[in-house]
Order: structure tokens, then C-alpha cells, then sequence
């Protein structure tokens, strides 16, 4: 009787230590996801006709593609999150020693007793200065990825055509950019994209997952791959940058090892 107790008794531990590991397994993925913008499936339409004086023909042909759902950041990673990722994975570069920050006078994170920290004031900033091994390396540890540049688009215009997250017409209170530094993250809620991002126009670029080649977007030919060392695509325009390269549409190309003061990313996740 009493070895069945005992048996009974750490069955039941066992039982109770499983039942909290998921409660805080969910509670974690809820968490992740209160923080993240659902875009539901179909089609968008994405590029621009590149006639206009603000429009580059990379951004041409204009053409429809189809998504599935998914969710992506509402807001740009920002320097207090990037410093808890390297406190926690111990380097600046990857296994491969493609480095991921730069250790530079435009870098916002300082080490203090060998811990990575913001630089005061700092915190809620955009996490810049960073390469796109950088970035892909914190969605992965974060249990996310980069965005595809398709999926970015249809997060920043939604399906309508729209030309910037909130419209047609340029608009300067709705977003950070020709000036001479950034603002902590959301700081324009009026800028909100139709799915409630915010900051996708202005402030920081930020890097996708995807290659730069020419459209039609299809996410097969190759463009995808991240084995490949060629030029990756950023979106958005930044805090630094002139007006007409703050339209949803606009392909920024720089190579995977860059990094600067006005570059930065949000992450992205597949839906079940």
C-alpha cells in the first residue's frame, strides 16, 4: 500500500510538473503573439507602375501574389531586446564568424561587467547597426525568422494598393524620417499600417529574408535561399533618409554584411 502511495504521489508530481511546463510553453507563445500582427492569408498587390519621381523601376511589374497567413512584429526589435540576446548566446558573430553588430561609434549597446546593455536612453530605440546575419540570428533565437520583403510589403499596405501604411499621401506627422536622429519605437501610432503595425515607413530600414532580384515575387525561384552571400532587400526608409524612399513599395539593397546607424528588422512567424 504504501509503495503504491509513493508511486501514486510522484506519478502525480510528474503529472503536475507537465501540466506547468505547457501552461508556461502556451503562456510564452501567447505572450510572443500579443506582440505580433496577425496578416491573414490571400492576395496583394505588390511593386508599383515606377513612373512616378518617387518610384524605382525595381519596383516594377506591379503583380498579385498570394500568402498564407502570418504573423509579424508590431513594432522594430529594439536595443534592450537585442542586448538580452547576446547575454544569453555569449558572441557578436556567428559560428561561421560572419559578424552580426558593429562594434562601432554608431552601436547604442555598451558592455558593462560583460554584459551587453543599452546605452542610456536608448532602450526602447530601434535595434540598428546590425548585418542580416545579425537579425536572421536573433528571429532565430527569439523562435522567429525574418520576413519575407513580400510579406513586409503586404504587412506595411495591406491589399488595398495603398502607397504608405496609412494612405495615399505623404504625411510627416505619421512618421520618422529627413531628420537627425530616431525615436523609441511607436512612436507614430498614427502611421499604423492597416494590420496595426507601426513604423514601417520611416524611423528604421529593415532587413527581409529575401535576395534582391528582379519581379515578379515568387517565393520558389531561388530568392529565399539563405545560403546565398548576395545582396539582401530592406524595406521601409529610415530617420536619415529622403522622402521618396518612404513608400511601401521601395527596395533598398544592400549586402547581407552591411550595417548601419539608419538599418534595422522585425521579425516575422508562420501561422499553423
Amino acid at each position: 500500500m504504501r509503495e503504491h502511495a509513493r508511486f501514486s504521489a510522484r506519478g502525480s508530481a510528474t503529472w503536475l510538473l507537465s501540466v506547468v511546463l505547457l501552461v508556461v510553453s502556451v503562456s510564452w507563445s501567447v505572450a510572443q503573439e500579443l506582440d505580433m500582427v496577425l496578416i491573414p492569408e490571400g492576395k496583394f498587390t505588390m511593386g508599383s507602375p515606377g513612373k512616378a519621381i518617387d518610384e524605382d523601376a525595381a519596383e516594377r511589374p506591379v503583380h498579385e501574389v498570394s500568402l498564407p497567413a502570418f504573423y509579424v512584429d508590431k513594432l522594430e526589435v529594439t536595443n534592450a531586446q537585442y542586448a538580452q540576446f547576446l547575454n544569453a548566446v555569449k558572441r557578436t558573430q556567428g559560428e561561421d564568424g560572419r559578424e552580426w553588430i558593429g562594434v562601432n561609434e554608431y552601436l547604442q549597446l555598451e558592455q558593462v561587467g560583460g554584459e551587453w546593455r543599452p546605452k542610456k536612453g536608448t532602450e526602447k530605440l530601434p535595434m540598428v547597426n546590425v548585418t542580416w546575419h545579425g537579425a536572421t540570428a536573433y528571429a532565430k533565437w527569439a523562435g522567429k525568422r525574418l520576413p519575407t520583403e513580400a510579406e513586409w510589403e503586404k504587412a506595411a499596405r495591406g491589399t488595398d494598393g495603398r502607397k504608405f501604411p496609412w494612405g495615399e499621401t505623404m504625411d510627416v506627422s505619421k512618421f520618422r524620417l529627413g531628420v537627425d536622429q530616431m525615436l523609441p519605437v511607436g512612436s507614430f501610432p498614427g502611421g499604423a499600417s492597416p494590420y496595426g503595425c507601426l513604423d514601417m515607413a520611416g524611423n528604421a530600414w529593415e532587413w527581409t529574408s529575401s535576395l534582391f532580384k528582379p519581379y515578379a515575387y515568387v517565393a520558389t525561384d531561388g530568392r529565399e535561399d539563405p545560403a546565398s552571400t548576395e545582396r539582401r532587400v530592406a524595406r521601409g526608409g529610415s530617420w536619415a533618409g529622403e522622402p521618396f524612399i518612404a513608400h511601401a513599395a521601395y527596395r533598398f539593397r544592400p549586402e547581407p554584411t552591411f550595417r548601419h546607424r539608419y538599418l534595422g528588422f522585425r521579425c516575422a512567424k508562420s501561422a499553423p
